[in-house]
């Protein structure tokens, strides 16, 4: 989903001490995405801004394109494993969380060079749009040592979702994703308003037994569009904001639609905010998972927090 413009939130500096300053990188691995939807318009020629600002810090990159599913993973792994001491993801969040998959736990910093249609963690962290813009932290920027998420093997930056969403991205048609952005998932959503049977699955959440029809399990503010679902969420905490959807009903979800665009729905009788480490979910096969926009599985699944896993490349704080 396409993301409204404005800033993201400031680094906690309740973990200063994870800010690294810059250092001078020699050797970067550039893995890109030659479907993402800035690559799509003009692609060689942003491509080559990119590299053009890097080039001009005298840092030798490598450029390597995806060639499908998974394949953003092994590159990074392989870039890790080669030597090099940056990896740049440009694409969208899909791209960018298989490039963690693939560099988790490694001391590889990574910098976002966000071209894809959502760019979910590019507004989390306060990314400008303007793809030179970002690439520019090579410079700019400091390395902030961060939290993922993780299920089935699969770590994740931003958030999983458990229910309709997933249905909703399953239900996308690429062609339109590609050329509509934004506009795709709208139309798979209200389908899915009418085709999805809002099943009920069971979460235990660090012991505390909950039941839903959708849930947000999110390190992350941000959702999609303008939506902040979890809007209490920190990025650069060590634990999961959950958000639980209860009712069957598809017309209630239209209500909840409009409390989630106002920010209200926290305060809604069948919906449930809480903080946890641990979520295990308990459901039907045929509910289906999405982390970060993409999806990985179906129920049954067990959500995890893993610590100092990934170092990321982000703007200064202000006034730092």
């Amino acid at each position: 989903m396409t993301l409204l413009d404005s800033g993201g939130p400031p680094i906690n500096r309740n973990n200063a001490r994870d800010l690294e300053e810059m250092p001078r990188f020699s050797r970067a691995v550039l893995i890109y995405n030659p479907a993402a939807r800035k690559m799509l318009r003009a692609r060689s020629e942003k491509l080559q801004d990119v590299l053009h600002i890097l080039n001009s810090y005298r840092v030798n990159v490598e450029v390597v394109a995806t060639r499908g599913p998974n394949d953003a993973s092994s590159l990074a792994k392989k870039a890790v494993d080669s030597g090099c001491d940056l990896i740049i993801a440009a694409g969208g969040d899909g791209t960018i969380n298989e490039v963690i998959s693939g560099m988790a736990k490694s001391r590889v910093p990574l910098l976002v060079i966000p071209a894809g249609t959502a760019n979910v963690l590019a507004k989390e962290i306060g990314l400008p749009k303007v793809l030179t813009k970002s690439a520019e932290l090579i410079k700019t920027g400091k390395i902030q040592r961060i939290s993922l998420g993780k299920v089935d093997d699969r770590y994740f930056v931003l958030m999983a979702g458990v229910g309709v969403d997933a249905g909703t991205i399953a239900a996308v048609n690429p062609r339109l994703k590609r050329w509509l952005g934004e506009g795709s998932f709208w139309i798979a959503g209200f389908k899915q308003l009418f085709q999805y049977d809002f099943p009920s699955f069971q979460l235990t959440i660090d012991g505390k037994v909950e039941n839903a029809t959708f849930a947000v399990i999110s390190k992350a503010k941000n959702y999609g569009g303008p939506f902040q679902i979890t809007f209490r969420a920190d990025l650069f905490s060590d634990q999961f904001d959950v958000c639980l959807f209860q009712s069957r009903n598809r017309w209630r979800y239209l209500s909840y639609l409009w409390h989630v665009t106002w920010g209200k729905h926290s305060s809604l009788d069948d919906v449930k905010y809480l903080k946890a480490r641990t979520v295990e979910v308990l459901g039907s096969s045929n509910i289906q998972v999405q982390v970060d926009g993409e999806l990985i599985a179906t129920l049954p699944q067990k959500f995890t927090i893993e610590t100092d896993v990934l170092s990321l490349v982000v703007p200064r704080p202000e006034h730092s």
